[in-house]
């Protein structure tokens, strides 16, 4: 009797257990959060705001919110930054007497894409233009997307050690053919488009003739917007920054190995600074702090806590839903498009009725053709409830990224953003040689031909490898003809400048796959006025987010860790940031279920030399 009492009560006794432990604890911070909680950031007179972007510059932060609030706290997170939240606070400090200069920090910054970067230098030059306040950047070491954020500023001083190198852009991957063959691993690859390269690196040892001609063509065009801006703001022309890349090793002899001295030589830098000095000087656009030694300052991130407006239930919103990373099948954390999370996002902007137009803000170089359907079917739900859906483009909206934008009432992307990339392919592995090598073989009965078609562990029937290459020229026949209707265009037109080829934005602009060249913030504009909202709407941000009683435990830790020391080791979150294009072309690949080729609408035409 004992024992059935023990196994009936025991699952109580353990849930009671946790409870009371989980109250503990909360106890425990709420009285931390007492002890410590009165201090408060206040802005004083004269004050620079900093804009120091850590890590990635992104559109959403990777991860469920909960492990990022935690992660965030614990300092082991993948250091990251919203472009949002960096326009949000440039555009209050314009009118914000307070703030007397902008600071630009580019030194914690890991990477930003070109688009991205451009809608900083547009709120930057607002902020310029509207407040006269000046811009200065103090910077150690200047990779190519460092340098062009530094370079939006008035003035830029650089340290007397530092190192700035510009490299221009590129995309180099590894080729595994031979290493297949190798192994015994027969690769077939089911493709329409001669530009459709996103899988040669399985078929083939090189680069082909194709995808290096259409490679360098957007290349070009993104190097040559990349030129033209620094140009502009250095008071230089586009020939002298070629020549100035193109010398980089003859100038640094002739500067006796400083590339400090080379740079302001060059005219990329104005200033040639050690920090306390920098301090001294933007101090002189601000003012001094309690201690003397640095200027005084306050970070964007700490500003915001500060000055952000406060959410109020306006019955006329502009939902943004944001479709950043590769597209998958199924819930995703964001970083990662789901073809059921992201569409129950876009649902929930249709259902609510405060909520009277929708941007969606694209940033993928694509995936998988049918979660990429599933989302573009709820764009169209969308409209017809009458609710309008605007098209953001970031830095890639390319292939799937593409497929899921193209029935948009608009596209906006700037000059810089890759897309484009009209194309789908299949793949599948099968490896008959390597089993012959270890000496298995394979046989069995069935009732029709077509048993184990799928099998890895046999060859392709030809016939059978004819069936799927129908399916996939079928599936291509569906994207161009959706996009030449959504876009008012001839099938045969679409069809010549798609197969597969990637371009920019300003190339597809005038190709007639894009329909406005600008950011984010055009783009919401646009969607006001198609909403007929002129400017009496709120903007509301649709995303997994944090519960109440969630967001007062990590509320709670925050304050906690100000004065108890909960990190952890992150020497390897770098690493898994540059891995993660990898990664995800690896998940692509492992995506399809047994007995299925999974179509995908994927173009792997990130840049990987934008450092």
């Amino acid at each position: 009797m004992s024992n059935l009492f023990n196994f009936f009560t025991k699952p109580f006794i353990l849930v009671a257990n946790f409870t009371r432990h989980l109250l503990l604890l909360l106890i425990f911070l709420v009285i931390l959060y007492f002890i410590f909680g009165g201090q408060t950031i206040s802005i004083k007179d004269q004050t620079a705001l900093v804009l120091a972007p850590k890590g990635y510059v992104v559109d959403q932060y990777s991860g469920d919110p909960t492990s990022q609030a935690i992660d965030n706290i614990r300092g082991t997170d993948i250091p990251e930054t919203r472009m949002r939240d960096l326009l949000l606070a440039i555009e209050l400090a314009t009118e914000d007497s307070k703030i007397s200069a902008l600071v630009l920090n580019p030194d914690y910054m890991w990477g930003a894409g070109l688009a991205n970067l451009r809608e900083i230098e547009y709120a930057i030059d607002q902020f310029r233009a509207k407040s006269n306040k000046p811009v200065i950047a103090m910077a150690t070491n200047l990779s190519q997307a460092q340098y062009y954020f530094a370079s939006l500023a008035d003035e830029v001083l650089m340290d007397p050690q530092g190192f700035l190198f510009l490299q221009g852009f590129g995309s180099y991957r590894n080729y595994f053919k031979d290493g297949l063959d190798k192994l015994g691993v027969d690769v077939h690859l089911f493709k329409v488009g001669e530009y459709k390269s996103a899988a040669e690196p399985y078929v083939r040892n090189d680069m082909s003739q194709e995808a290096k001609e259409a490679g360098l063509h957007f290349m070009n065009d993104l190097w040559q917007t990349y030129l033209t801006g620094v140009a502009k703001r250095r008071g230089l022309t586009v020939e002298a920054i070629k020549e100035i890349v193109d010398q980089q090793a003859k100038r640094l002899m002739e500067n006796k190995g400083s590339v400090a001295d080379m740079a302001v030589d060059s005219g990329l830098v104005d200033r040639i600074m050690k920090q306390s000095f920098m301090h001294k000087r933007i101090a002189e656009v601000s003012s001094f702090d309690d201690d003397d030694n640095h200027f005084r300052g306050i970070n964007f991130e700490d500003y915001l806590r500060i000055k952000i407006p406060k959410i109020t239930n306006n019955s006329k919103q502009i939902a943004v839903v944001v479709a950043e990373g590769s597209i998958l099948g199924g819930e995703q954390s964001p970083g990662t498009i789901g073809g059921a999370s992201t569409s129950a996002l876009l649902e929930q902007a249709r259902l609510d009725k405060s909520v009277k137009a929708v941007v969606l803000r694209v940033n993928s170089p694509g995936g998988g053709v049918y979660p990429s359907e599933q989302i573009r079917r709820q764009v169209d739900a969308l409209k017809v409830a009458g609710k309008p859906v605007v098209v953001s483009m970031g830095n890639v909206a390319a292939s799937g990224g593409y497929w899921i934008s193209m029935t948009a009432d608009s596209i906006w992307a700037d000059e810089a953003t890759i897309t484009g990339s009209i194309g789908i392919y299949g793949l599948i592995m099968t490896y008959p040689e390597l089993f012959n090598k270890l000496g298995i073989s394979t046989d069995g009965v069935g009732t029709t031909k077509w048993i184990g078609a799928f099998n890895a562990d046999k060859g392709l029937d030809p016939e059978f490898a004819d069936l799927i290459q129908s399916n996939i020229e079928y599936g291509y026949q569906q994207f161009i003809t959706s996009v030449a209707a959504a876009r008012n265009l001839d099938v045969e037109m679409v069809d010549r400048i798609a197969r597969g080829r990637v371009w920019t934005a300003k190339q597809a602009h005038d190709l007639g796959l894009v329909d406005n060249l600008g950011g984010l913030q055009q783009a919401i504009e646009d969607a006001a006025e198609l909403a007929n909202l002129s400017n009496e709407y709120q903007l509301a941000w649709v995303e997994e987010s944090l519960g109440f009683t969630e967001q007062l435990f990590v509320d709670l830790m925050a304050k906690a860790s100000e004065h108890i020391d909960i990190s952890g080791n992150n020497n390897t979150l770098k690493l898994q940031k540059l891995l993660q294009p990898f990664t995800a072309e690896l998940s692509l690949l492992l995506d399809a279920k047994p007995g299925e080729v999974q179509q995908m609408a994927h173009c792997m035409c990130e840049l990987n030399y934008i450092p």
